[in-house]
């Protein structure tokens, strides 16, 4: 029953359709595929949007990576994730290949292929596109490569640059960096001790470690700065991801952040005005 929960007939794909699957971008973006339509033994999730609110559905942790990756870099406009591709042209180019095209397991139906990513970008006051495929290296085997081979012509075809990600492409820790800030880029919501708490608290913290002396620990600082304004343990910190998330202040994404270390880890931005928690 599971299996067939997770199978596609046409009846299934005119409904996604209907649905708008694929359509849109930003925030008013609709992945063909969510993570309740696929079967993830707990690898789907759902990823938090750093330019948009929508929250991007990733099939596989790689994918996750992936897309916080992107989503931070100034030059990345949208991640359309789970993109599809229309079946005409797909069924065209499994033909041309002499393959068969993909098809659901139990029903026999020819299944939407879909681009893990499409990524809109601007660089070099150029906007162009670059469709992404992330596959795990283990998974590349023959099928699996001549599935890609249909997306990658797809794309060709349309002039438009595809490339195959695999761990090896994934820079880990800077995905751990950006996922450990992220988490507290939206302070709004949380329970405070007075109205504009975080406001002061971020504040505070940025201009604290701002002139310390850089051979100082940020441990011991944002700690004397807790105790000195009454704080509870951890909100220091807190204002740290938040500063960190909102690129206020700049760290080296690709090496642990080491609290223990020294303030010379941070790189402060221009100031910024207070009353940006939200």
């Amino acid at each position: 029953m599971a299996r067939r929960r997770y199978s596609f007939d046409e009846k299934k794909i005119a409904r996604f359709e209907k649905e708008g699957r694929g359509q849109g971008v930003g925030d008013d973006y609709h992945p063909w595929l969510t993570v309740q339509d696929v079967p993830s033994d707990g690898l789907a999730t759902r990823v938090n949007g750093y330019k948009i609110r929508r929250q991007r559905h990733a099939l596989s942790q790689l994918e996750a990576q992936l897309i916080r990756i992107l989503d931070w870099e100034d030059h990345v406009l949208d991640i359309r994730e789970q993109f599809p591709l229309p079946r005409e042209a797909t069924r065209k180019i499994a033909a041309e290949m002499g393959v068969n095209h993909p098809a659901d397991s139990v029903t026999q139906t020819d299944l939407v292929v879909t681009t893990d990513m499409l990524v809109d970008v601007f660089l070099k006051q150029r906007r162009f596109q670059v469709a992404i495929a992330v596959k795990p290296t283990e998974e590349l085997d023959r099928r699996t490569l001549e599935k890609l081979e249909i997306e990658r012509r797809y794309w060709a075809e349309r002039r438009i640059e595809w490339r195959l990600c695999t761990e090896k492409d994934i820079p880990v820790q800077r995905a751990e960096n950006i996922w450990w800030a992220m988490a507290n880029r939206d302070l709004s919501g949380r329970v405070v001790a007075y109205p504009n708490f975080w406001d002061d608290c971020v504040a505070a913290v940025e201009e604290r470690l701002r002139v310390s002396s850089t051979s100082q620990t940020i441990a011991r600082e944002l700690e004397q700065l807790e105790k000195a304004a009454g704080w509870q343990v951890g909100a220091a910190m807190t204002a740290l991801r938040f500063l960190i998330a909102n690129k206020r202040i700049h760290i080296d994404l690709d090496q642990p952040l080491d609290s223990k270390g020294p303030i010379a880890q941070l790189h402060f931005n221009a100031m910024h005005q207070r009353g940006a928690v939200a």
